[in-house]
């Protein structure tokens, strides 16, 4: 009777694992089906078209398009100077980030994490915003030029922001500093400080220890920074576009030129696919040194003494040194800060007299049309929040298929282990990571331009690049949260006979949940300030608020675009402020 007895609970038990093999099985596929569609639907095949344009000629395979951008001075120019301009502004922003990184890892100081937070704000701005600051602070009739006009008696600008080289650099330092910030205060935290005691014991000075020691160190940290600034500069647009003029031209700004001024779309397809090749070199490479930081991480205890800022009597030099560190992080902090206090407070200033301070504030709820933007800026407010919704949910869900398809280890229900799918799966992912936002939109443009999507809905096809751009990085941040789950779990609850949804459901989800929620607001804010593809796809109609601040950049008053850029950032300070509570930003693509 017993033998009875067990060997029906065993029937059961296999016919159960069998089942749950199934089920997972389909699960896979659902996802892998899922993802496949979306991503061969709207990035790989919108990318053959541009491949079309750059290699096809007279309906046959030829070079002859793509080499024919080398033969050009102003492609060689966008060129050379998209790679020069990125080189500079990564190397000034590591040497002004490298001392600041040092300070905060060393120090402990009241409002320390809020000064940090202030640094860490332009990163998470969208780059319109940013531009706007920059006029408000740095332009012709701004702050700065203004004051300095008053000082010397003169009408010569200090700083010319239009048409100037140091214009664009200083934006992008603006926008980047604190990326180098905040990847190397873990580097030097993780240092291991007993080899610098022994050196210091044999006799090795501070250079000797620096360069033997500390540097090999933290020099992957260094690089992933370096590596990661170059590929947010040499795809800079809207700064440049802007900011450059007619003058300087990012590859980005040319494609974009070509593609819309020119109609050349073989050259501007040959140039976006150089611009993705250079990226994915990039990219790879970054994601190489990433991981060796992790890699040395991993296992580490900090153990970086922290010390109280305090000065001595009997050590002058210390005191310099620390007094000049203090001025070089309050000079930094300064700088990161005034162009967002200046948008603010631009939206406040009335354009004439009898003008109310909130004029602005009271235009943005209007729905009566306005020449300058197409529609109503009511409109436009719907839109952003609209799209930025849409494709919050989108991307979580696409995320969601893409970190099961990783994650899930199916070869036998009760041995989770590493997916052989998982390095195809990832290669597939950098892909659109490194495309950049108008490559998107062009691929978008070229395969839907004639069909009645684009012609009646394309607020749709904005959307869907939102989420192209915005997937790899709510990606990343959901797998963040499921690297750290405990594979043992797994194992036990699939040994108990558990399915796939219910260890997900049970186990996986309340683990990850802080990561879904970071990529949710990560997504969300991506939307919010989207402006490069956008830009390219969007009709009046269909315009969001990034749209609107550029259309209005140079009207008779910032009071508009300064209270549209108001809303901009105070969502956008928000969504870093959740972030920071639930996880902690992330600056890695």
């Amino acid at each position: 009777m017993k033998t009875q007895i067990l060997g029906k609970n065993q029937g059961s038990t296999k016919k159960k694992a069998d089942y749950n093999l199934i089920y997972n099985r389909f699960l896979v596929i659902f996802a892998f089906l899922a993802i496949g569609s979306f991503l061969l639907a709207f990035f790989y095949i919108p990318l053959s078209k541009i491949m079309r344009y750059a290699f096809v000629k007279d309906q046959t395979f030829s070079f002859s398009e793509f080499s024919e951008i080398f033969t050009s001075s102003l492609n060689l120019s966008a060129i050379s100077f998209s790679i020069f301009q990125a080189l500079l502004s990564s190397l000034i922003c590591f040497l002004l980030g490298f001392p600041i990184s040092f300070f905060m890892a060393k120090y402990t100081f009241p409002g320390k994490k809020l000064l940090l937070n202030i640094m860490t704000v332009p990163f998470v701005l969208p780059s319109i915003v940013v531009l706007l600051g920059f006029i408000v602070v740095y332009g012709e009739n701004g702050w700065i030029n203004t004051l300095w006009n008053i000082i010397t008696e003169n009408d010569f600008p200090l700083i010319k922001l239009f048409g100037s080289f140091q214009g664009i650099l200083l934006a992008h330092v603006f926008y980047n500093i604190s990326v180098v910030i905040r990847m190397l205060i873990p580097a030097w935290e993780n240092i291991d400080y007993e080899q610098i005691e022994i050196a210091r014991s044999l006799g090795a000075n501070r250079f000797v220890c620096f360069f033997k020691i500390i540097l090999p160190q933290i020099f992957n940290y260094i690089l992933s920074s370096f590596l990661l600034i170059f590929t947010y500069c040499f795809n800079s647009f809207a700064i440049v576009l802007y900011l450059g003029e007619a003058r300087f031209q990012t590859i980005e700004v040319r494609v974009y030129r070509l593609m819309t001024s020119s109609f050349d779309f073989s050259g501007g397809a040959s140039l976006a696919l150089l611009q993705l090749l250079i990226n994915s070199l990039v990219i790879i490479l970054y994601l190489f040194f990433e991981k060796k930081t992790r890699q040395m991480a991993r296992g580490k205890n900090i153990s970086f003494s922290k010390i109280a800022i305090q000065f001595s009597r009997k050590h002058w030099k210390n005191n310099l040194f620390l007094a000049l560190f203090i001025i070089h992080v309050i000079l930094v902090a300064l700088f990161s800060i005034l162009p967002i206090l200046a948008v603010i407070i631009a939206s406040f200033i009335p354009f004439k007299s009898g003008i109310s301070i909130f004029w602005g504030y009271g235009q943005l709820f209007s729905f009566s049309p306005n020449s300058l933007l197409g529609t109503s800026p009511m409109r436009i407010i719907l839109n952003t929040f609209w799209f930025a919704s849409l494709t919050m949910i989108a991307t979580l869900f696409f995320s969601l298929m893409i970190v099961f398809l990783l994650r899930n280890r199916y070869q036998k229900i009760n041995n989770f282990q590493v997916s052989r799918a998982d390095s195809l799966i990832s290669f597939l992912i950098i892909i659109p990571m490194a495309t950049s936002s108008i490559t998107l939109a062009i691929g978008l443009f070229l395969q839907f331009q004639t069909s009645i999507l684009f012609a009646g809905s394309v607020w749709i096809i904005i959307i869907l690049a939102h989420v192209l751009i915005s997937i790899p990085f709510t990606t990343r941040s959901i797998l963040a949260s499921y690297n750290r789950i405990d594979l043992d779990l797994l194992n036990i609850a699939a040994t108990l006979g558990s399915s796939r949804i219910q260890i997900f459901r049970k186990i996986e989800l309340p683990l990850i949940k802080n990561g879904l929620i970071v990529g949710a607001i990560f997504s969300f804010a991506i939307s919010l300030g989207e402006f490069g593809a956008t830009n390219f796809l969007a009709r009046s109609e269909y315009g969001t608020l990034s749209i609107g601040i550029s259309k209005l950049l140079f009207s008779r008053t910032l009071q508009l675009p300064a209270s549209m850029a108001t809303i901009l950032i105070i969502i956008t300070v928000l969504c870093f402020f959740f972030i920071h509570k639930i996880g902690d930003i992330d600056f890695k693509v």
